[in-house]
Formats: C-alpha cells, structure tokens, sequence
C-alpha cells in the first residue's frame, strides 16, 4: 500500500488536486489511504454481520433465510 500511497501523492501534485482541499498532496494521499483500508475492514464486518462471504455467496453451511 505504501507504493500506491507514493504514486498517489504524484497524481494528486500532477493534477493539483491539494489545491481543491488547501492540503497538501502527501496528507491528502495518506487521508485516501486510510480511507480505502477502514472501507475494507468496515465491508467485512458487515459482509460477517450477513453472515456472507461475498454479496452473493453466503458462508459455508449458512443459508440466506428470507
């Protein structure tokens, strides 16, 4: 991810986006990153909640009661 983050920080400063939020483009960068990983952690848990692997694939030995 800290890859991605770096070319991020040159997408943002080649296309002055900071500019946009006044932030500077290296925490504006790191802002999205953060963001990407707590929308993954936050996606499982609510995948877990229904009980599904995936949006269409219940869990092994569950099945969807409607």
């Amino acid at each position: 991810m800290e890859k991605f983050k770096k070319e991020l920080e040159v997408l943002i400063n080649n296309h002055s986006i900071e500019n946009e939020c006044d932030m500077p483009d290296f925490i504006l960068a790191e802002l999205l990153v953060n963001f990407i990983k707590t929308l993954g952690i936050s996606s499982k848990k609510t995948l877990d909640w229904y009980g599904v692997d995936s949006i269409c694939h219940p869990k092994k030995g569950q099945q969807n009661e409607d």
